[in-house]
């Protein structure tokens, strides 16, 4: 309830001009005190709807225990606290300075972001009063730092930042930390204070994004959530997963690269990775200090890639020469570079997956994006097509310009001969202009950290081009399984089912009866098995899945597996993988070869990378020649 009105005197000190809002615990007013005329805020607390945290050892308020040592001024000014009777209910009141002005806040929601030149120069003072905070006797957390929480104090005719409401502050080393279920306060929490904990790095990640507000307008990741019901059970789990993504920076807005740097490395998620203080912060952010931009990113990146034990190829039944072929060729270099950095060994570019459908390419590829952790796009023909001349370059171009921002970010291509056709004649110029984009694009990419997957049935059908080393560096058949891989798979589809599987189950048999039969045939013959066993209300058995393959032909005809087995020629047989030899990779004409190095070479003057438009020009000369 509300225990004062207009005029009442709270503790014959206080005359109550008007109420201004009820908080969590208590009410807010605006007062003015008698004996010297000034205004002030006053909050009141009923005493027995606290807990236990908002007090000391001793029974004090805390909040106003820490806050009433405390004298800087862009920190609000302590006045007094005390606890009264009022109606035989207990009430502290809490009273503090006056501010004149308004809230960060809702400076930025009337009038948007500040320049860029005022926000760090505002934000400087903030550091100033944090590093106040730490550097007491016993350091004392803040906790709840946004922009909420900043006052514009205008009362001296300058605009001056004013932290205050030290309702979550705590003495640091204190066991246990609580947070405002609100906005924006969330949203400018560490990760460690939603997990119960709190230390100096905490105040700095909260600094991070109230710097991102400042420049941007708004919190960081704010495009990311997903999950914007904050009475949701699982809102705090979907805001810290919202923001396992590299942080987005407006490229059209002019802001320094060390500014860049320092704003992600105060936002890193762990403990021990931010910078260790404010007074460090604050040494960057003037550039009195330098970071490693290298170290940063690497760290950024292992904050984007999320591991999720027990899947990737676990969920893939047999192919286990592909597995580790892939896992050592292509998932390892992806996962640490470093190791073969000295060796001047740069991570694959893509790796493409052909063979006859139903075969599991598209599984394949989704479990090795799994397995790697990285953000994960699907791109159908359907994603990039357009009915407009050149819609479809301008789309594959913001595609991969998606990508990079996210990056660490696999790009799986599925169906990629409809996406990437044959440049023979047949196709018209506004497909070969596509082609073209998609060869410039997927050119070492894997610098920007795009990785690209491919998936075929017909990779006759492809552009050459779009085949060679520093575009799709491994070429990987997926072929109709053998019997130990339709043993493998009958067991992990019917494994699915223990309770209702019949025990003389001969895995070997089921196996040897479905020769030439592809992935998605044997997932049918299980399922309809299983139709039929509830039908009867059996067990699944040897007899119900025999009759089963019995009806049932196999998706990819003999004749059909040896056009797929001869796709790539003779040298192919030899490599039953699926690396592709140089030797069999069909050459670009030099007039197509030409035309996607002249395209490469703009994209690199238009990045200034001169020196890499100069040896373009150089490989472009050298064609003309021929």
């Amino acid at each position: 309830m509300n225990y004062f009105k207009k005029k009442d005197i709270i503790d014959d000190k206080y005359e109550v001009l008007f109420f201004i809002h009820q908080t969590t615990y208590g009410w807010s007013y605006r007062v003015k005190r008698k004996e010297d005329g000034k205004i002030y805020m006053l909050k009141v607390y009923q005493k027995d709807k606290l807990l236990p945290h908002h007090f000391t050892d001793d029974g004090d308020l805390l909040e106003a225990n820490i806050h009433k040592g405390l004298d800087h001024p862009n920190l609000s000014r302590y006045i007094e606290h005390k606890t009264i009777t009022k109606n035989g209910v207990e009430l502290i009141y809490y009273v503090v300075g006056f501010i004149s002005g308004e809230t960060l806040q809702d400076r930025i929601d009337r009038e948007g972001e500040p320049n860029n030149a005022f926000a760090v120069r505002f934000f400087f003072e903030i550091l100033d009063a944090v590093s106040y905070l730490h550097s007491r006797d016993v350091p004392i957390l803040h906790c709840d730092i946004t922009p909420q929480n900043i006052m514009m104090d205008l009362s001296e005719n300058v605009m001056r930042p004013v932290l205050f409401d030290f309702g979550l502050a705590r003495y640091n080393g204190t066991k246990g930390t609580f947070f405002n279920q609100t906005q924006p306060s969330l949203y400018y929490c560490a990760p460690e204070i939603l997990n119960d904990s709190a230390a100096v790095e905490s105040d700095v990640f909260s600094l991070g994004a109230l710097l991102y507000c400042l420049l941007y307008g708004t919190f960081p990741w704010h495009g990311d959530i997903t999950n914007p019901k904050m009475d949701s059970d699982t809102f705090i789990s979907d805001l810290l997963s919202s923001r396992n993504k590299k942080l987005k920076f407006n490229m059209m807005e002019s802001i320094d690269e060390h500014v860049r740097i320092t704003i992600i490395k105060s936002l890193l998620p762990q403990l021990g990775t931010r910078f260790k203080s404010v007074d460090e912060f604050k040494d960057v952010l003037s550039k009195e200090k330098v970071v490693s931009v290298s170290e940063v990113e690497t760290q950024e990146r292992l904050q984007v890639v999320k591991r999720t034990p027990g899947l990737g190829f676990n969920k893939i039944a047999g192919m286990n020469a592909i597995k580790t072929m892939i896992k050592e060729d292509v998932i390892e270099p992806l996962l640490h570079p470093e190791k073969n950095k000295e060796y001047g060994i740069e991570p694959p570019n893509g790796v493409l997956f052909y063979g006859p459908p139903g075969c599991g390419k598209t599984f394949f590829a989704e479990c090795l994006a799994d397995e790697v952790g990285f953000n994960f796009l699907k791109v159908k023909p359907s994603d990039v097509g357009s009915k407009y001349v050149h819609g479809g370059q301008e789309k594959i171009s913001q595609l991969f310009k998606d990508a990079k921002e996210n990056a660490p970010t696999i790009l799986f291509l599925d169906e990629m001969d409809a996406m990437i056709p044959s440049r023979d004649g047949s196709a018209g110029h506004h497909y070969e202009s596509e082609v073209n984009e998609w060869l410039v694009q997927i050119n070492n990419c894997s610098q920007n950290e795009v990785f690209i997957i491919g998936a075929t049935n017909r990779l006759n059908k492809i552009d050459t081009a779009v085949l060679r080393s520093g575009r799709f560096d491994r070429k990987v058949h997926i072929p109709i399984p053998d019997l130990e891989c339709r043993t493998a798979l009958f067991k992990l589809q019917l494994g699915k089912r223990p309770k209702v599987l019949d025990a003389g189950l001969n895995y070997d048999l089921i196996g040897k009866k479905t020769e030439g039969f592809v992935c998605s045939d044997i997932t049918m013959i299980v399922n309809d098995a299983a139709r039929v066993a509830s039908r009867k209300q059996e067990k699944i058995s040897n007899e119900i899945i025999l009759e089963i393959i019995g009806n049932t032909s196999a998706s990819v005809s003999e004749n059909e597996a040896k056009e797929y087995n001869n796709e790539l020629g003779e040298e192919i047989k030899r490599t039953p993988i699926g690396f592709r030899t140089s030797a069999t990779v069909a050459k670009q004409s030099p007039q197509q070869e030409i035309v996607v190095l002249e395209k490469e070479m703009k994209d690199a003057a238009k990045n200034q990378d001169y020196t890499r438009a100069a040896e373009i020009k150089i490989q472009i000369d050298k064609l003309k020649t021929i």
